[in-house]
């Protein structure tokens, strides 16, 4: 299922009326467009499964991956990500930034590259605070003055048999956090990588002005018109509409007959 003409126009009409700021640090830039994330994975293929009128969004894969996400305004964790098999579970409060939350549903609609480095590399590689622990789990700490902590915990067991994603943005002299990330079972690094490719990135995301939810962030000038903005989004979507078009076409070749063996010839 593709993007719609209404989808697109009621997303333009939106962000028309928006001037464009570059908001920094992005963890702090609020929630953003939930649009980010659902038109990549239309884009892609899914589809809505949620009955109309209904205030939640619930958008299924396509056959090759069975997954579901839920998008509902009333729960605590409003995002919820799982495979058909439920072989982990995924959920993102409302404060999470959309851009961070594609880093995660992006993967899913992509294939795991050569280039993926182990998520705990790139965070040691982007300045955080790194530490194992005797028993086996880690603990990750951006140097942000408010700070990002990423931890791999086990699920009420004192052993990491049964392993957990515990990821949260902290204020920077304490009290309650300002969001969470909890992400348990048996995730693929793949989808950890693309999630914390985002997590650690510095670059400024797009939000209109004072259009952050939070009191921390920055907001400079970008310098980029709506319209420009609007570019972006549809170009992103027709990157993700090529990309499995080249995978769906890949599938679906034959696949090459092996070659025979040669005969062997017997010596007269």
């Amino acid at each position: 299922m593709a993007v719609s003409h209404a989808q697109w126009a009621s997303y333009a009409d939106d962000h028309r009326s928006k001037i464009p700021f570059h908001t920094s640090p992005r963890h702090l830039a609020g929630p953003g467009d939930p649009r980010h994330v659902t038109h990549a994975l239309l884009a892609a293929g899914w589809r809505i499964a949620s009955a109309p009128g209904d205030p939640r969004t619930v958008l299924t894969g396509p056959d090759n991956s069975p997954h579901q996400l839920v998008l509902d305004p009333f729960a605590s964790s409003c995002w919820r990500i799982q495979p058909a098999d439920w072989s982990w579970y995924a959920s993102f409060d409302r404060m999470v930034p959309a851009e961070i939350i594609a880093g995660f549903t992006d993967r899913l609609i992509d294939t795991p590259r050569q280039t993926d480095t182990d998520p705990w590399q790139l965070m040691e590689k982007a300045g955080w605070t790194v530490e194992q622990r005797p028993d086996g789990t880690r603990e990750a700490v951006s140097p942000d003055p408010h700070p990002l902590l990423a931890e791999l915990v086990p699920i009420g067991k004192a052993t990491l048999e049964q392993p957990a994603w515990r990821i949260e943005a902290q204020p920077q002299y304490g009290g309650a956090r300002l969001w969470h990330i909890w992400i348990s079972g048996t995730v693929s690094d793949h989808l950890m990588t693309g999630l914390v490719e985002q997590l650690v990135s510095t670059a400024p995301v797009i939000r209109g002005m004072h259009d952050t939810d939070s009191h921390g962030a920055r907001q400079e000038p970008s310098g980029l018109s709506p319209e420009q903005v609007l570019e972006a989004h549809f170009t992103r979507l027709e990157a993700v509409t090529r990309a499995q078009r080249r995978t769906r076409l890949a599938t679906s070749l034959p696949k090459p007959l092996p070659s025979a063996a040669p005969r062997s010839v017997s010596p007269r």
